[in-house]
């Protein structure tokens, strides 16, 4: 089974970490050549949907400020973030993705994403 995995350690509140993570619009602005992605609820929570042009997942798990899991709902696909709070000025962020039928993954995101991530967190 093919799966990545990538850790970062994040100078900034655990909770700010999330809340950006998590936001769809933001997205654009850390994961290369993504596309915005939507959700269909303004709180995000357990049965939220994320969608795109092309694919549209489910919050299937959900822990405020510490974890969420998305899995397409009519795919093979699911991702996960864990924030780990190391104290109340920095983080880690655990992000896992995997194809439930074990197949590769098409495209797996880098840790030049997560390092974009961490360079916007940490200077603002």
């Amino acid at each position: 089974m093919q799966t990545n995995e990538i850790r970062i350690t994040i100078k900034a509140p655990p909770e700010e970490v999330f809340e950006y993570t998590i936001e769809p619009k933001n997205t654009k602005y850390w994961v290369t050549d993504s596309v915005e992605m939507k959700t269909d609820t303004e709180q995000i929570d357990l049965g939220t949907k994320y969608s795109n042009e092309y694919a549209t997942r489910d919050v299937i798990d959900y822990e405020r400020d510490k974890f969420i899991e998305l899995a397409d709902v009519d795919g093979i696909y699911s991702c996960s973030y864990t924030f780990r709070k190391i104290d109340n000025d920095s983080m880690e962020l655990i992000f896992f993705e995997s194809n439930i039928d074990g197949s590769a993954l098409e495209y797996p995101l880098s840790k030049k994403s997560f390092n974009k991530l961490k360079e916007i967190l940490e200077t603002n």
